[in-house]
C-alpha cells in the first residue's frame, strides 16, 4: 500500500460527525424554531444534552438559577449562542489528546487554534458579504481537522519536510503535499465530504492554504484570512505556522481597515477568555 493510500484509508475509519448536530444547525438557522422542536431533536443524544446543560450553567453566564432543560437553555442563551455551544462541544471529541503532535503543537493547541479561527471568522463576517456567521464558525472549527489524522505521518517525515521548506523556500503545506502526496487541507476537505457537509464548506477547508484562496469564494477567503491572522497572533503556531505565507491583499479586497482588524482581534481575545472557561481550552 502506498503512503497516500494508507492515509486515505484512514478516512474510512473516521468517526462520523454527529448527524443530530447538523440537524440542530439547520433548525437554528430558522429563527422560527422553538425550544420544543429543538429539544425533540437533541434529547436523543445524551452527550450533547449533557454538554449543553453543563455549559449553560457555567459561571460565565451568571444565571440566577440552574438550567435543567434544553427548553430553558434555548430561551435563556438564544439561537446563535446555543448553536455555537452545540457545534463546539460536539467538535471537541475530534481534538482530544496530542492530535497536533506531528506539527510540534502542544496538547490542546490545535483545538485552541481551531476555536480562535472560528471566533475570528464569525467576527469578520460583517465585512464579507454572502457568508453565514454560523457556517463561518463551523468551518473555522473544522478547517484543520486534516491535521488530526495526518499528524503521525507528518511526524514520520518531519525532518524531510523541514529540509524541503528551508531548501526550496516553500510553505510547510507545500512540502507536506510533495512528500506525503496529500496535505492536511486536502485531507480535511475529504473528511468534510465524508461527513456530508455542504460543498462550499468542503471547499473552504480544502482551499484554505491555496495561494489564491483570498481570490476565491467569500467563505474560502474568510477562512484562509482568519487562519493566517490567528497564526500571526501566536495562537496555535506549530512548525507549519512558522512557514505559512501571510498575504495582505485579502484585507484590501474586502475593505478591512487596520482599525477594523484591531477591533476583531480585540473581540477575539475577549471571547477566547470566555471559551477558555466554557470549553476548557
Amino acid at each position: 500500500m502506498s503512503r497516500i493510500d494508507e492515509i486515505l484509508s484512514l478516512v474510512k475509519h473516521v468517526q462520523p460527525f454527529p448527524k443530530v448536530v447538523q440537524r440542530v444547525m439547520e433548525l437554528l438557522d430558522d429563527p422560527e424554531t422553538d425550544a420544543k422542536a429543538l429539544a425533540e431533536v437533541i434529547q436523543y443524544d445524551q452527550v450533547i444534552t449533557a454538554n449543553v446543560l453543563k455549559i449553560c450553567n457555567a459561571a460565565y453566564f451568571g444565571l440566577p438559577r440552574k438550567v435543567s432543560s434544553l427548553n430553558e437553555a434555548l430561551v435563556i442563551v438564544g439561537h446563535d449562542t446555543l448553536k455555537d455551544v452545540i457545534v463546539t462541544s460536539s467538535s471537541a471529541r475530534f481534538y482530544k489528546g496530542a492530535v497536533g503532535d506531528g506539527y510540534k503543537l502542544e496538547q490542546g493547541e490545535l483545538w485552541r487554534h481551531s476555536v480562535a479561527t472560528a471566533i475570528l471568522a464569525k467576527h469578520m463576517v460583517k465585512y464579507i458579504q454572502g457568508v453565514d456567521p454560523g457556517v463561518a464558525y463551523t468551518v473555522g472549527l473544522l478547517h484543520d481537522i486534516g491535521k488530526r489524522f495526518l499528524s503521525t505521518f507528518v511526524a514520520d517525515d518531519f525532518k524531510q519536510i523541514m529540509i524541503k521548506v528551508v531548501k526550496d523556500q516553500c510553505s510547510f503545506v507545500e512540502a507536506e503535499k510533495e512528500l506525503l502526496g496529500i496535505d492536511h487541507a486536502e485531507l480535511g476537505g475529504i473528511i468534510l465530504k465524508k461527513w456530508e457537509f455542504p460543498e462550499e464548506m468542503q471547499l473552504a477547508v480544502l482551499q484554505h492554504h491555496d495561494p489564491d484562496a483570498l481570490k476565491k469564494e467569500p467563505l474560502t477567503a474568510l477562512i484562509s484570512l482568519s487562519n493566517a491572522l490567528v497564526i500571526s497572533m501566536g495562537i496555535g503556531v506549530g512548525a507549519d505556522g512558522l512557514a505559512t505565507k501571510l498575504q495582505g491583499e485579502g484585507l484590501r479586497r474586502f475593505g478591512i481597515t487596520p482599525a477594523n482588524l484591531d477591533l476583531c482581534m480585540a473581540n477575539l481575545l475577549e471571547e477566547m477568555e470566555r471559551a477558555q472557561e466554557l470549553f476548557h481550552l
